[in-house]
């Protein structure tokens, strides 16, 4: 079998792409995945347009699919030549995510802390539902967080947990399935060897022209399930810092030529963090507003202070 065979092999067991479900990460995996083999341009392209007759409901136009595999191009690196990278570098490929170029001393330390064990290879539906009522967001929009590569479940400190991290293994952050905070002082969790100023998700919205920045892992799901409610799946991405720091001056090459909106939260602590944000992001060439909750009330009458209210 020749290395064209073995990636239409692999392609054939990917997932569909649906649209509404998560299609567009779907066909832009299936793009990455042609270009990880290895294969020319030519090549990449013919088994993406078999892909999409097969696996494509309803199949992407010529245009949009070329689309993706320049985008797929653009981000995704050969196998051999990543492992090669890895071995010269003495980073250890375990993660499999295109986008990982990083070698820096901080980020070695960060893959090494989060190759634990403590995830689950395999989410089951309980943990998606469970995690979607804990939060008051749809399923889809917590299964479009996992699809794009942002979210994992596991195990972490003896108590079920989900995980909010990225391709770049920079930063990932705990928070308990039941809701409960770690300690009196601590909702969330932040691994050991984590980078706070990295927006996790940063390289992933490589493909998408408009990106929805927010502050936390409940807003960076709440972000996923108002791109699914909104059937913007194709062209929004959600990025989100896990504190307030300033963004991390290597991730804003990234929104340049995008359109972003902050979703800030209603603090003062927020409001200057947002100021911050958005003279970085529009610094680096991108079109920058931000969406403002003051005056908007949950159902319940109590104010609506952040992105996942």
């Amino acid at each position: 079998m020749n290395t064209i065979d073995r990636a239409r092999a692999y392609l054939t067991k990917l997932p569909p792409a649906i649209a509404g479900s998560g299609g567009h990460a779907a066909t832009f995996k299936a793009a990455c995945v042609a270009v990880e083999f290895g294969l020319k341009e030519s090549d990449a392209w013919e088994l993406l347009c078999e892909w999409n007759m097969t696996h494509c409901q309803p199949q992407w136009n010529e245009n949009e699919l070329r689309h993706k595999l320049a985008d797929a191009l653009g981000v995704a690196i050969p196998k051999e030549q990543f492992r090669q990278a890895s071995k010269q570098n003495n980073v250890t490929a375990q993660w499999k995510n295109p986008s990982v170029r990083t070698t820096d001393s901080q980020t070695k330390r960060a893959i090494a802390n989060f190759s634990a064990s403590f995830f689950d290879q395999s989410p089951a539906e309980h943990q998606f539902s469970t995690l979607a009522t804990l939060r008051g967001l749809s399923i889809e929009g917590v299964k479009l967080t996992h699809e794009r590569g942002l979210l994992r479940f596991g195990q972490y400190q003896g108590r079920a947990a989900w995980f909010i991290l990225d391709g770049s293994r920079r930063v990932a952050q705990a928070r308990r399935m039941d809701g409960r905070p770690w300690t009196a002082n601590a909702k969330a969790w932040t691994l050991p060897g984590s980078q706070a100023a990295w927006p996790v998700g940063v390289e992933e919205s490589a493909p998408f022209a408009t990106v929805a920045f927010c502050e936390g892992s409940p807003d960076l799901l709440a972000a996923h399930h108002f791109i699914w409610a909104e059937n913007r799946e194709h062209d929004c991405a959600a990025v989100a810092i896990l504190g307030a720091a300033n963004i991390n001056a290597d991730a804003l090459r990234f929104f340049e030529g995008k359109r972003v909106r902050i979703f800030r939260h209603v603090d003062a602590t927020g409001d200057a963090a947002m100021n911050r944000w958005a003279k970085q992001i529009a610094g680096a060439g991108a079109e920058v507003d931000a969406f403002n909750f003051a005056g908007l009330r949950q159902a319940d009458g109590s104010p609506v202070e952040d992105l996942n209210d």
